[in-house]
């Protein structure tokens, strides 16, 4: 999947691979589900660890830096929540990898 400029997002974007490898090291990554998604037609990450009640955990643009969900109009967030996070129509899995 090419994504941010990138075939692979998991091995090829230096902060998301450093993410994933310091949960491979605490033994949680499979507690780790990433999505991608879109906001405002900006590419982001939505991270998410699976344990906890948090309902928007961490979203990340493709630079690594975090994306702040609290400046999104309230129709801007029900899209984020539909198109990102949604059972049906969640955007693509790239963690837990198949």
């Amino acid at each position: 999947m090419n994504v941010c400029g990138v075939k692979d997002p998991v091995r090829n974007l230096p902060w998301l691979r450093a993410k994933i490898d310091s949960l491979k090291t605490q033994k949680q990554e499979e507690m780790l589900m990433v999505t991608v998604g879109k906001i405002k037609d900006e590419v982001v990450f939505d991270y998410t660890m699976t344990y906890m009640s948090c309902y928007v955990c961490v979203v990340y643009r493709c630079d690594g830096t975090r994306f702040d969900l609290s400046k999104l109009s309230q129709e801007e967030m029900k899209e984020f929540t539909r198109t990102v996070r949604g059972e049906d129509t969640r955007g693509p899995v790239i963690w837990p990898e198949k």
